[in-house]
């Protein structure tokens, strides 16, 4: 084939996508760099809390930049996600790809609901991480006082031995796990240190 015509077929495929090789270029420099101002507070919490005490206007108001910071990221992931949809791993990389998921994690409810839809649908063309989505979809359950799905969220709190937050039909999980590509949850409990001793069923 001639370089002509490998440069015309390559084309054709970034204008299918809608965005040339250039536009994801800077889209993944975009997205790893907010990736970095996403995680910077979040990798010195427990440091400020020691030094600040859990209970001090000064580590509240460490906690207000966080959340101011994490309000103008929303924005800033919003408008990508409207103009692009999900960017997938192939089309900008692992972490650029995370930076979505991470920063719809620590966005508003409005935020979350209105966007895991695409990253469900990333997850299952292989472009996104099934773990990505199930951390999220879990998260956004136990937050509302309901059971958790794919069996992420972990307590550590209310008892001397971890323990998976409440299940939705634990009978079924490994079947939704395996629905976005998750495995079992035999392995990730024991990963984590957590009893798990529920036979499953299929639908």
């Amino acid at each position: 084939m001639k370089p002509t015509i490998i440069i015309l077929i390559l084309s054709v495929n970034f204008s299918v996508l809608g965005q040339s090789k250039e536009e994801l270029d800077l889209l993944k420099v975009k997205l790893e760099t907010i990736f970095m101002k996403d995680q910077t507070f979040r990798r010195i919490y427990s440091e400020a809390e020691n030094k600040l005490g859990k209970d001090s206007d000064a580590y509240e108001y460490f906690w207000e930049v966080v959340e101011n910071q994490d309000s103008i990221l929303e924005k800033e992931v919003t408008t990508i996600l409207d103009k692009y949809g999900w960017l997938g791993i192939s089309q900008v990389g692992r972490l650029a790809n995370t930076t979505l998921w991470s920063v719809l994690q620590h966005g508003s409810v409005s935020f979350k609901e209105k966007y895991a839809p695409l990253l469900k649908a990333s997850v299952l063309k292989g472009e996104s991480q099934p773990s990505h989505y199930a951390r999220l979809i879990d998260r956004m359950l136990i937050n509302s006082n309901k059971s958790q799905l794919y069996g992420t969220q972990i307590d550590y709190d209310s008892s001397e031995i971890p323990t998976f937050f409440s299940i939705e039909k634990p009978e079924y999980i490994n079947q939704r796990r395996k629905e976005i590509g998750l495995g079992g949850i035999e392995g990730y409990a024991e990963e984590k240190k957590i009893e798990w001793n529920i036979p499953q069923k299929r639908k």
